[in-house]
């Protein structure tokens, strides 16, 4: 059961290469292949520009797309935003042993290496509580 979803998910990544092959590279990163159901290529937009430039441009486009599968018979373009990315947030916390090991080592290539012991400083003196 698990190849077989590996082995259709590994078509379709395929197919969403090939499409965007036809496809405007600036609309790229705005779209991906969902599937071909029932003749018709499904494509996700990211966002509404997307989708409409996606919808002008597909009449032209579909017997270029119809070259790559053989089963499409007509383009349908859905909106499915992708939802907002948190922002990072760093949460490595390191022990006071660490720090004072951290720190030691800073102390110790201050004359060799200054920019390896100013990082090492930085990094003890974001980190101290």
């Amino acid at each position: 059961l698990l190849a077989g979803l590996l082995q259709q998910s590994q078509q379709w990544r395929k197919l969403d290469a090939k499409i965007k092959t036809v496809l405007p590279a600036n609309l790229h990163p705005h779209f991906q292949t969902a599937c071909v159901e029932d003749g018709r290529l499904v494509l996700l937009a990211a966002n509404n520009m997307a989708a409409s430039r996606l919808k002008m441009i597909l009449p032209a486009m579909l017997p270029k797309l119809q070259a790559l599968h053989a089963g499409v018979r007509e383009v349908v373009v859905r909106v499915v935003p992708k939802p907002p990315t948190q922002p990072k947030t760093n949460s490595l916390r390191l022990s006071e042993a660490a720090l004072d090991s951290f720190d030691e080592a800073a102390a110790k290539l201050e004359g060799k290496h200054p920019e390896l012991a100013a990082a090492l400083a930085e990094l003890v003196r974001k980190h101290s509580r």
